[in-house]
């Protein structure tokens, strides 16, 4: 049965490795970065969850009661900090429809493949932990009984190891870790049903700003960098001594 001590003895659990950097390190231009530590992380995520309160309690006041927003968004937190996937049931519909970067514009389909996308990243930063931003909540409501959440948040962790992309097994893509902490945001869209149920949803982040932030792309000034950008010339020539042979 889940409750609130639930709740809280996971946001109290540390996850992230130590000792943090104090800025954040990585190949992307402008200032210096602080690295927010779990002790800001942890106030942070709690002041979120008394903003999503005060929300609902908002939209309690025009007779709209969305209370159970509260509860799903505990639930969905506390399963991904502590990899327990026991109350799916109670999260998503079975034939979730999912969309991510690393899917390459494809849309999973199932619970299964949801999670099996889900812990690529675990399995690439397994310290990673998720931390939404106080205020960053948007929340519509449909004549048809829909509710539709859009989440801005934090994903921290140390980018050890390999991060398969589409279909998420041997045979993908992988981007290689170099160990580098990192601290990215990232939006989600979630959509539910009449009964609460997340039935489709698309996390939204810049992929070159997680890849250099991680070290592994090389920065915007450099000739590295540069060089690969190259790569984009050759579609273009191949294009154009295809017009010169016809």
């Amino acid at each position: 049965m889940f409750d609130e001590s639930r709740f809280q003895a996971a946001l109290a659990q540390p996850r992230l490795r130590q000792p943090l950097p104090k800025y954040l390190p990585g190949n992307r231009a402008g200032a210096r970065v602080p690295v927010l530590d779990e002790d800001a992380l942890n106030a942070m995520t709690a002041q979120w969850f008394v903003d999503l309160d005060r929300k609902v309690a908002h939209y309690a006041g025009f007779g709209v009661d969305i209370a159970w927003v509260v509860e799903w968004a505990k639930k969905y937190w506390w399963s991904w900090l502590m990899r327990d996937m026991s109350l799916n049931d109670e999260l998503y519909t079975q034939d979730l429809r999912y969309k991510d970067p690393t899917t390459f514009g494809r849309i999973i389909v199932g619970q299964e493949e949801f999670l099996k996308y889900n812990f690529s990243f675990f399995d690439a930063i397994p310290d990673w932990r998720y931390d939404p931003l106080p205020g960053e909540i948007y929340i519509d409501l449909t004549p048809e009984g829909e509710t539709r959440i859009v989440i801005r948040y934090i994903g921290s962790g140390h980018f050890d190891g390999a991060l398969r992309f589409y279909p998420y097994d041997e045979s993908a893509p992988v981007l290689k870790g170099v160990g580098t902490f990192v601290q990215c945001t990232a939006v989600d869209r979630y959509h539910f049903n009449a009964d609460g149920l997340m039935y489709e949803g698309e996390t939204l982040f810049d992929l070159l700003d997680a890849t250099q932030s991680a070290g592994i792309v090389p920065s915007g000034d450099s000739w590295q960098l540069r060089a690969l950008m190259k790569a984009s010339y050759v579609p273009s020539m191949l294009r154009d001594i295809r017009r010169l042979r016809r």
